[in-house]
């Protein structure tokens, strides 16, 4: 979809495909800065996420460490899961007794 907009930064007319990285024809601005800026900022969070978890995988690690680490990842996704299934019945438990006995 291609749509003409006026730039923020020049106010000239431009084509605008709709996309977060496009640049304005005239100035070489981005079009939408904001919502460029929340997307990059967005990616940052998430790669700092990632390299602050624990079982992120260093270069400075032994193969021990490394093997360690990407053997306890899929666990610990496992694990969140059968939690997650286990609260979900309890409460479903809970749920029949309470219907049951009023």
């Amino acid at each position: 979809m291609k749509q003409e907009i006026k730039c923020p930064h020049c106010h000239e007319w431009t084509l605008w495909r709709g996309h977060i990285d496009d640049r304005c024809l005239y100035c070489g601005e981005f079009l939408e800065i904001e919502n460029f800026t929340r997307s990059v900022e967005k990616k940052i969070k998430q790669e700092v996420r990632k390299e602050e978890d624990f079982l992120f995988v260093r270069p400075e690690d032994s193969k021990f460490v490394k093997k360690f680490k990407t053997t306890m990842r899929p666990i610990r996704q496992v694990f969140f899961y059968l939690q997650l299934g286990f609260v979900f019945f309890i409460s479903l438990l809970l749920w029949v007794i309470g219907i049951l006995s009023a």
